[in-house]
């Protein structure tokens, strides 16, 4: 007998599944009966992987969930990756299109991630900290690509196939807006696992993830997290490898400071 068709849908950032075969229910994706909704539901991070399933399975199935498709984002400028940057960028698509890359500071990762928006064609949402990083972005964005450029937070709420948002913007939208891009960025990446910005990616169906960061670990061990939120570190550079070709000599100096709770909360 054929298989029954199971149809997916994104509610919120989750997922609503219809005539779910038994082994999804015995499966790792955390596809649990929602007693009080009377469905079948699962975190919209594991689309992915519920979707690839079902796939090796040869289960059919009715894709409700994704509301963005591939689209080309041709850079308007030559830019042409350094060997590390290049060797990176390899190890990300080889490794199934999701990690963690990690380079110094000046090492050029907005560089990277430009050439695997290209790349990668799924509108894209890049995730920052700040207000001011936030509009750096738009700027480079701007520069590279052209057309219309998105932006969630400081008061900008537009929405395009290439936005830039601040952490805690896309958290708010994540619920409604968790199936409009199919590739994630977070820069500094290392805020993500934070208690409530990880929901910005826990909340999103986005397949391909990619963090950029020059210090993923974290003093609280959370960065153990990034693996399920974004991937493992697919690449890292460290600086004695960059000094003298790419980057300046420089000497690193560790000061600790005291932060309030507010701070500390703000922080992570």
């Amino acid at each position: 007998m054929a298989s029954r068709e199971t149809t997916i849908r994104f509610d919120k950032g989750t997922l609503i599944l219809e005539e779910v075969p038994t082994f999804l229910t015995q499966s790792a994706l955390e596809v649990k009966w929602d007693e009080r909704t009377r469905t079948w539901r699962a975190p919209a991070h594991r689309y992915r992987e519920i979707v690839l399933l079902l796939r090796a399975q040869g289960v059919p199935y009715a894709d409700r969930a994704r509301a963005f498709s591939p689209t080309d984002f041709p850079l308007r400028s030559g830019l042409r990756p350094r060997d590390y940057q290049e060797a990176a960028m390899r190890a990300w698509l080889s490794g199934g299109r999701r990690g963690v890359i990690v380079l110094p500071t000046g090492a050029g990762k907005t560089i990277v991630a430009l050439l695997l928006i290209e790349k990668t064609r799924r509108p894209a949402l890049i995730h920052v900290p700040t207000i001011d990083l936030m509009h750096q972005w738009y700027a480079v964005l701007s520069e590279h690509f052209g057309g219309e450029i998105g932006l969630l937070g400081g008061g900008y709420k537009e929405l395009a196939s290439l936005t830039v948002a601040t952490y805690d913007s896309a958290l708010l939208h994540v619920t409604s807006k968790g199936n409009r891009f199919g590739f994630l960025i977070f820069d500094e990446c290392h805020h993500l696992p934070g208690p409530q910005y990880q929901f910005a990616a826990l909340g999103s169906i986005a397949p391909f993830r990619l963090g950029l960061t020059a210090t993923p670990e974290r003093a609280d061990g959370r960065d153990r997290l990034l693996d399920d939120l974004v991937g493992p570190v697919c690449y890292r550079a460290r600086i004695r490898d960059l000094e003298g070709s790419t980057l300046a000599p420089y000497r690193v100096i560790t000061r600790e400071v005291e932060l309030s709770e507010a701070e500390a909360q703000a922080y992570a």
